[in-house]
């Protein structure tokens, strides 16, 4: 047995604390769910509205990779629980790995993973943030690892047999009896007394394999076991995983006062970056056992939701509201990561959010709580992109953005214009960027809190950058964020502050005390007072150190981080951005055209924080191929990139020989929506399923050095009625879409079997598919559609959502009668077709004038 050191020093005082909470009253059960399924506090009667994250270092791979970096655990906890109260989140949710503490016969083993989670449990408490427990996870412990071995129950049945064989019932029955009367040494209660333990949901996405009888009964042979061992807080059973209306009508037939659901709608473990706008995918939770009699009486809980493989910072918030229409008073995002390992992103690559390495995600994850808080349950806000502004809540795609705008509360995910309406009235400003109330050059989140008149708390987190895609192959020998903690330079405009204040650092080991200058000054990651000249006296206690959770400092190099445009013009700005732990002296585009021995040179003026930019000389900007690279100089040392070589491409000794490309083009050059090769890995495709399988890989066609996408299924997709795929737009494309005359698509196709009309749409940022059918032949055919001819049809919501019962198609009422070539977001390609195996390739589409 292995508990806390002083526990361990001192037995007799856990066995006493034992015996005190055995003899004490149970606490009294601080929610209910009344008779129409709506949860409730039980002094006030009022809804209780709950937003958080699930959160895991106890156990699996979180416990594992602490402990390989050789991180304190219960200093991580601390660190990781304090940045979620500051996140304002004030739910946590934790699917328990019972291999982890659990023998085969399902008794209780009190280890240092059950010991990590009393710790937990007792910092959650400290902050207010309300607990569910799911006893019941039945997953290995592995992942993203091979499983090591355990020998806790769930390793002798699979997951079906679980809830089918009645020997397992007991076993659970045992288990589930043990771990509610656990007593937590750290706060002297049993999680069934727990007050700040609001719930417990019986099983992780459990296997029902049996008749809905069955089904029942399992349940409620847990819940008795639950309720013998004393507990009288609310139960919530999964109805979502596997579901059928059986499956659905079974759960709320036991007794259970909740049901619980998850929501992946952009799939899941995609292995790179999704980049196109995906609010459409969020616009409603469908909820299909809404019209059951028995499901009425059941009170709703979103277990786990993600938005997948997104980097944006505009997708929580819209969930939020999408949960507070479907009627649900829990949701707790999967997963938050751990700080100190973080920088990784290995313990579920398809999602990441932390406050320090995943900002303006985490800012977003704040603003979603508040939306959950403050909507009305069942509020109703319109169709995207009506529903894209609700409340004093707005989610941009384009501008990557979530925002929240009231009198005292200004949080905003990426720079914004907005001014909040009552400045004076302000009493809190969170945000990563630049607003009409700061300007700040870095790129972490930082926290305004008015503590008096005149009296502010500054809170500054590192720039962060993401070195890699972080939902592709993540190591955490190789990290795909890194900190810099640089002095940035921060303007705060605030009425009662002024332009003349003070900055007095407060967290241990920070001197950092800046001149300020008409409200300006420089700033470093760290938490300070802020206090106007001639404010009054401040209370002593505002002045006590304060932590300040960071992972350790590590030197991280120079790096530059850009993406190749796909096309360039002469009038457009070349733009890198330079990662350095001390600011450039200076940054040089060195541009080399085919035939040219040497470079020219192009000085690259900054863009404001760690951004340059540059734009070609006309000697250099004719159409062709552009070689390039930049070097930046620090401290009169130069460093060239993509090579990282430590010279100057000029200098005679210079090695490398890796270098950036793009194509120069002329303003009226046809816009590639579609290139195969490019565009090959930006395929947001179907999800196989029983009986339809399909692929769609580039291909090389008969004429040399022309290549197609080659599109092929077994047969129609039940669910589509044929079969649909979509496209993403490069990035780097969007700032041509807004200049030039485009009035034509040309699309060059052919059919390969089964296929004669295809219909190709072009996706704009609202969410609607502009279309044209073309008929195809088995020859290749060079088709120009106008752009006016193009009619709204369905959006795919792709990648498909989970839990498949959510729609397939999105349509949504046009702003305008025809496309706007500058709000392009994608292309979708469907056949619709009823039987029989399908082909059909598309060589390129473009936009033409």
């Amino acid at each position: 047995m292995k508990r806390s050191r002083f526990l361990k020093k001192a037995p007799w005082l856990l066995m006493l604390m034992v015996l005190a909470v055995q003899a004490q009253t149970p606490e009294p059960v601080r929610t209910f769910v009344d008779a129409q399924g709506v949860w409730r506090w039980t002094d006030t009667g009022a809804e209780v509205a709950f937003f958080g994250v699930n959160y895991t270092t106890p156990f699996a791979h979180a416990y594992r990779a602490h402990r390989l970096r050789r991180v304190d655990l219960r200093r991580a906890i601390e660190a990781d629980v304090a940045h979620l109260a500051r996140l304002r989140l004030n739910a946590f949710r934790i699917h328990v790995w019972d291999r982890e503490i659990s023998d085969h016969r399902g008794n209780l083993i009190e280890n240092e993973h059950l010991d990590l989670l009393d710790y937990l449990i007792a910092r959650l408490k400290d902050h207010g943030i309300a607990i569910v427990l799911t006893p019941i996870a039945w997953w290995g412990t592995g992942y993203p690892e091979p499983d090591p071995k355990t020998d806790g129950f769930s390793d002798h049945y699979s997951k079906c047999e679980l809830t089918a064989d009645t020997t397992a019932w007991r076993i659970q029955a045992n288990y589930l009896r043990q771990f509610i009367r656990h007593v937590n040494p750290y706060t002297g209660l049993s999680y069934r007394d727990d007050p700040d333990i609001l719930a417990v949901e019986l099983f992780n996405e459990p296997c029902h394999r049996t008749t809905p009888d069955t089904t029942t009964r399992y349940i409620n042979t847990l819940v008795a076991a639950l309720r013998e061992a004393g507990l009288r807080k609310p139960i919530f059973y999964n109805i979502s995983e596997g579901y059928t209306d059986a499956h659905g009508r079974a759960v709320c037939a036991a007794d259970v006062q909740g049901i619980t659901f998850q929501w992946y709608p952009t799939g899941l473990v995609r292995g790179r970056m999704l980049e196109g706008n995906m609010l459409p995918n969020v616009d409603r939770y469908a909820m299909p056992p809404a019209a059951f009699p028995e499901c009425r009486n059941k009170t709703r809980m979103v277990y786990e939701f993600d938005a997948a493989d997104v980097g944006g910072a505009y997708m929580y918030p819209a969930m939020a509201r999408s949960f507070r229409a479907a009627g649900f008073q829990w949701a707790t995002q999967f997963a938050y990561d751990p700080l100190f390992i973080a920088d990784a992103n290995t313990e579920y690559p398809t999602h990441y959010v932390n406050l320090v390495y995943t900002p303006a995600k985490a800012i977003s994850l704040m603003i979603a709580a508040e939306a959950f808080r403050r909507l009305p349950r069942g509020v109703e806000t319109g169709m995207y992109p009506e529903s894209a502004r609700f409340g004093p809540f707005r989610v941009d795609a384009a501008r990557n953005l979530s925002e929240m705008v009231t009198d005292t509360a200004f949080f905003y995910s990426n720079t914004t214009d907005t001014r909040p309406p009552r400045p004076e009235r302000l009493r809190h400003v969170a945000g990563v960027g630049s607003s009409p109330v700061v300007q700040y050059e870095g790129t972490g989140a930082y926290f305004l809190d008015r503590l008096a008149d005149g009296v502010w708390r500054l809170e500054v987190y590192p720039d962060a950058y993401w070195v890699r895609d972080p939902f592709g192959r993540t190591g955490l020998h190789r990290p795909v964020a890194r900190l810099v903690r640089r002095q940035r330079r921060m303007t705060i405009r605030l009425p009662d502050l002024g332009s003349d204040f003070s900055v007095q650092p407060l967290n241990p080991g920070n001197a950092h005390r800046p001149a300020v200058v008409a409200g300006a000054f420089g700033i470093r990651p760290g938490v300070y007072l802020l206090r106007a000249a001639g404010a009054a006296a401040v209370d002593s206690s505002w002045l006590r150190p304060v932590p300040f959770y960071l992972p350790s400092a590590v030197e991280g190099g120079l790096q530059v981080l850009h993406t190749p445009p796909v096309e360039l013009t002469a009038t457009d700005t070349l733009r890198v951005q330079v990662v350095a732990d001390a600011a450039p002296d200076s940054v040089r585009l060195y541009v080399q055209r085919p035939g040219w021995r040497g470079f020219a040179a192009v000085r690259m003026v900054p863009l404001g924080g760690d951004r340059y930019g540059a734009t070609l000389p006309p000697s250099v900007a004719q159409p062709g191929v552009l070689t390039y690279a930049i070097t930046v100089y620090i401290d009169g040392r130069a460093h060239t990139f993509p090579a990282d070589e430590p010279r100057d491409v000029r200098d005679w000794d210079f090695a490398g020989r890796t270098f950036w490309q793009t194509t120069l083009v002329t303003p009226e050059a046809p816009i590639v929506l579609l290139d195969p090769r490019r565009d090959a890995d930006r395929l947001l495709l179907p999800r196989f399923g029983r009986g339809f399988r399909f692929a769609v890989e580039p291909v090389p066609t008969d004429e040399p050095g022309r290549w197609a996408l080659r599109a092929t299924a077994s047969g129609p997709d039940p669910e589509a009625q044929g079969f649909v795929f979509r496209t993403e737009l490069p990035a780097t494309l969007r700032d041509r879409l807004a200049r030039g005359s485009w009035t034509h698509l040309r699309v060059r196709a052919r059919a390969c079997q089964g296929v004669r009309r295809l219909e190709v749409a072009l996706v704009d940022l609202d969410g609607v598919a502009w279309a044209a059918t073309v008929t195809l032949r088995e020859d290749w055919r060079d088709v120009r559609i106008p752009l006016h001819a193009l009619r709204p049809v369905e959006l795919a919501l792709l990648p498909r959502p989970y839990p498949p019962f959510h729609p397939y198609f999105f349509r949504t009422t046009p702003r305008a009668d025809r496309i706007d070539p500058a709000r392009l977001d994608g292309l979708q390609f469907r056949v619709r077709a009823a039987e029989g195996a399908l082909a059909f390739e598309v060589a390129a589409v473009a936009l033409v004038p």
